[in-house]
């Protein structure tokens, strides 16, 4: 006769204990991941900032002469940005508008158009008047070092001209920082 030992809490055996105890806790830690859950997004989402970076750029920043060209891929950026200012001897002329604009030419056409500065979820765009992001429009994704690079907002006009880039014309590339040497 083989005896085996029968433990119980408070009456109930053990086994029966455990698995109420461990669908309990079960229960807790789901609701505890859940709140945990909702806090942390309650107090990221606030803080959370939209992925492009700022662009400070002015109607009067865009008037003058500009090199241009434009890239497919981001791999050529520096070769196009490089190619645009050769463009200079005959440069893409920005003037002012009736309105307070700047004169530029959209996609497929072949008188220029007044164009305005606007801006919308932290993007600036450049386009006809109204709102921002239409198909018409360019965003500016970077203006730095007398350059601006200026995606069409209609994919469709992007994959027939690419991705625009203007180069100041009159300002010199930005010196390359010189390589460091090590003696040995």
């Amino acid at each position: 006769m083989e005896h085996t030992a029968r433990i119980t809490v408070d009456g109930a055996p053990f086994g029966a204990l455990s698995r109420r105890t461990g669908a309990w806790l079960a229960g807790a830690a789901a609701l505890l991941a859940i709140s945990g859950c909702a806090s942390v997004t309650e107090r990221v989402s606030p803080s959370v900032a939209p992925a492009t970076p700022a662009i400070s750029i002015t109607t009067e920043d865009l008037v003058g002469n500009w090199g241009l060209g434009s890239f497919r891929e981001e791999k050529d950026l520096a070769r196009t940005i490089n190619e645009a200012r050769r463009y200079c001897n005959n440069p893409y002329v920005i003037t002012r508008g009736p309105n307070n604009g700047v004169m530029m030419y959209l996609a497929d056409q072949s008188q220029p158009s007044e164009l305005v500065l606007k801006t919308a979820s932290g993007r600036v765009y450049i386009g006809p008047p109204g709102p921002a992001g239409m198909p018409k429009d360019r965003q500016i994704t970077s203006f730095q070092d007398g350059v601006i690079v200026a995606p069409w907002v209609d994919p469709g006009v992007t994959a027939r001209y690419g991705t625009m880039v203007f180069a100041r014309c009159g300002q010199a590339a930005p010196a390359a920082t010189p390589a460091r040497t090590t003696s040995g």
